[in-house]
This record gives structure tokens, C-alpha cells and sequence, in this order.
């Protein structure tokens, strides 16, 4: 079976959406494994470098299945980032649509050339920027491409932690607002994990702030799903 026919899976499931514009939304959720960057705040770690060799057939299947066990109405393509297997995710994007399935994208928001290729197959993208300081460099380049191919299919998220440089939270609220103003855009706390620890309720009104200061489309919103204790 050539690589074409699969995608490395890490795991296909049904639950809550926990974040952003769909949360609470019941949905089907692809994670795709392998990731181009190491986020001091990533929650799923492992699904950097695990992951099977799963034939798309398979996943199709699967996807049809919970569809209709589920009773889901959308497919969230997430990671790991997926945008490394976009062959596959355009193929499987494009089956979701043909069950009526609305296809949403999760993705780091670093890919652009990728998204390009799967775009027509994606209904929903949600994209973070990430800040310098948990991922271990600036993206900002990669950023501002990758938002302006789809504004009015994006949302937007940055996560946001106790040791957040002010100074690198505005240059990401206003990378977004060049793009697009009106995008909605999502401060989300980190999860507490390890040493790493959200924002102070003064630290995130003062974020909040200035955000809506720029950006028409403002919300502060944690991770639900962890909340709840549910994947």
C-alpha cells in the first residue's frame, strides 16, 4: 500500500468540540500525527511522533460510521498538524463533504503553501498564531501568509500564559487585524500542565483590552474539553 492510499493516524474519535467558534458542537475528530514545531503548551505530545500508518479507505469508513452513530454534523481535521499530510487530508476533507459533513481544519496557521492545496475541501479553518515565546521562534512571515489566503473561513487563536510578553501578544493581535479585523479571535488561557500556568485575571483583562482595541471580534476561552475531562 503506498503512502498515497494512507495517513499517519494517531486516533479517530467523537466528542464535544472544547474550542473557539464550535465549542460545544458534537464532532468527528481526525488527528492526524507528526507536527513541525514543539509548543511548550502542546496537550497532545504524543501525537508529534506517534501515530499509524492507516489506510484512507479505513478512515473513511470510520468517519461514515460515526457520522451516523454519533449523529455528528462536522469532521475536524486535526493534529499534530495536518497540513504535513495534505494529500490525504484534501482526499478525506473531500469525502467528509460528500457525507454533508461540514470539514473543519485545525492547524498551527504555519502551512500556507499546503493550505493552498486542500482550501477548496476545508469549510472551517482554525489557526493559531503562535508566539515566539512557547514556540521557540518567530513565525510571523508564515503567519501573515497562511491568514491571508482565507479570512472569511478563519478564526483565529492565541494561547496565552502566565510568562506571555505583552509586547508579543499585540504584535499577534495585530498581525490579525491586518488581515482582517472582523475575523473572530480567541484568547485562550493555557491548561495547566506541568510548570506552565494562565494568566492572572489583571493579565488577561489586559490583553483583552487591547485586542478589542483592534479586532471587532473578541472572546476570552478556555480549553472546555478539559474542563469536562472528556478527550
Amino acid at each position: 500500500m503506498s503512502a498515497i492510499d494512507t495517513a499517519n493516524i494517531y486516533e479517530i474519535f467523537c466528542s464535544i468540540q472544547g474550542e473557539g467558534l464550535y465549542a460545544g458542537q458534537k464532532q468527528i475528530f481526525v488527528r492526524f500525527a507528526g507536527c513541525n514545531l514543539s509548543c511548550a503548551y502542546c496537550d497532545e505530545p504524543a501525537a508529534r511522533s506517534g501515530g499509524e500508518r492507516t489506510a484512507l479507505s479505513a478512515i473513511k469508513r470510520i468517519i461514515k460510521q460515526l457520522a451516523f452513530k454519533e449523529r455528528a454534523r462536522a469532521v475536524s481535521f486535526t493534529g499534530g498538524e495536518p497540513l504535513l499530510q495534505h494529500k490525504a487530508l484534501k482526499e478525506l476533507a473531500l469525502y467528509a463533504g460528500s457525507l454533508k459533513l461540514q470539514t473543519h481544519l485545525e492547524t498551527n496557521g504555519v502551512c500556507h503553501r499546503e493550505l493552498k492545496e486542500v482550501l477548496s475541501a476545508i469549510d472551517v479553518v482554525a489557526a493559531d498564531i503562535k508566539l515566539p515565546g512557547s514556540a521557540g521562534g518567530a513565525l510571523w512571515k508564515e503567519h501573515g501568509k497562511f491568514l491571508s489566503l482565507a479570512p472569511k473561513k478563519t478564526f483565529v487563536k492565541i494561547v496565552v500564559t502566565s510568562d506571555t510578553a505583552p509586547a508579543e501578544f499585540r504584535k499577534g493581535v495585530k498581525l490579525a487585524a491586518s488581515v482582517c479585523g472582523r475575523m473572530p479571535f480567541y484568547i485562550q488561557p493555557v491548561t495547566p500542565r506541568g510548570r506552565l500556568r494562565p494568566p492572572s485575571a489583571e493579565q488577561l483583562a489586559g490583553f483583552y483590552r487591547f485586542a478589542v482595541s483592534k479586532l471587532e471580534h473578541v472572546r476570552i476561552f478556555p480549553q472546555l474539553h478539559k474542563l469536562w475531562k472528556v478527550k
